[in-house]
């Protein structure tokens, strides 16, 4: 915890305490359960954050791996009737082995070609979630994933369930904003600066790459757990391209280069998913259709006018006024 500066843990202790006081300001189930499934892409685009903002590796396949992590425990605790604090092992570990699989394959691939590569592990995935019957139940999906079961509580979905994806969401957090100030995180920006420099350097490129890939995996597992044994029942839809398309959205609307930038576009993605819900039931045209093509618009506006994402650039606005009203207090003084 030593790499957290004071500023971190303020901000992180505000955004917990906002955490904690969202359900007694917002009691509806629907916003709710909205709020819940928004803690849970907050482990996916903080995971897919370390990868494309610090490693500078885009992947537009994470949400292959948050499928794998959904149905690892899905068929676990269906199918063998294995216990879901068991099967989140698995969900950890499974989705991690196919990322050091995948990794090693691709090593020599970076940037576009990378993402390519991503996509279509992701279209393999979606394949097999759908094909392959005898395990995943084939288009249908799977039913009846059990509650999970804490200190003898049954949590489900609502209040209970709410603050146990978040306290998964804030570990995620508290874990990322270690290793970016840590020495691993230094290595991982040096690389995303440039990879021949860090090279150069000493750095090894490879492994670092390897390591976050690997460890992104393994968070977007976790996120695919908790998502399984809230909504008791999943699909091969809920696992498409489109899905990765949206936890791009978020880290590229946020910001790739702060981990409080992927939060903030995870929770923005899934305020615009409200608005336009909430929208469609007064307006006909607006579809869920409708949704993707905003997710596609804010992605090109944000690219073309905010390309570092809205939280660092607002970051950099604030920074740019506390120094020029600091340069003018100076001016005062000196005049004076």
């Amino acid at each position: 915890m030593k790499g957290l500066q004071k500023s971190s843990w303020a901000g992180l202790l505000l955004f917990a305490l906002l955490v904690i006081i969202f359900p007694f300001i917002i009691t509806e189930s629907f916003y709710i359960t909205k709020a819940t499934y928004a803690g849970i892409y907050t482990i996916v685009a903080v995971s897919l954050g370390l990868l494309m903002g610090f490693a500078g590796q885009i992947s537009l396949g994470h949400a292959a791996f948050y499928g794998v992590g959904a149905y690892t425990t899905a068929v676990l605790t269906t199918t063998y009737d294995l216990n879901p604090w068991i099967s989140l092992i698995f969900s950890l570990l499974l989705p991690g082995i196919v990322a050091y699989i995948i990794g090693f394959t691709m090593s020599r691939l970076s940037g576009y070609y990378l993402a390519m590569a991503t996509l279509a592990f992701g279209i393999i995935v979606h394949v097999l979630l759908v094909e392959w019957k005898s395990v995943t139940k084939g288009a249908s999906g799977l039913y009846g994933i059990p509650k999970i079961q804490l200190f003898g509580y049954t949590l489900t979905q609502g209040i209970a369930y709410y603050y146990f994806a978040w306290a998964f969401a804030l570990i995620i957090i508290i874990i990322s904003l270690n290793i970016i100030n840590s020495r691993i995180g230094r290595a991982l920006r040096s690389i995303h600066g440039s990879e021949v420099a860090a090279s150069a350097m000493g750095v090894d490129a490879g492994k670092y790459k390897m390591q976050v890939f690997i460890l992104g995996a393994m968070f977007t597992g976790l996120a695919g757990w908790l998502m399984a044994h809230m909504s008791y029942s999943i699909s091969p839809t809920s696992f498409t391209l489109e899905t990765s398309i949206v936890f791009l959205a978020m880290v590229v609307l946020g910001g790739s280069i702060s981990v409080w930038g992927a939060v903030i576009g995870a929770l923005l993605i899934t305020l615009i998913g409200i608005i336009v819900k909430l929208l469609g039931e007064h307006i006909s045209f607006i579809t869920s259709d409708f949704e993707h093509v905003l997710y596609g618009l804010i992605l090109m506006l944000v690219v073309i006018f905010l390309p570092k994402g809205l939280f660092p650039s607002l970051m950099d606005l604030l920074q740019k006024k506390l120094v020029n009203s600091k340069k003018m207090k100076v001016s005062e003084d000196v005049q004076m």
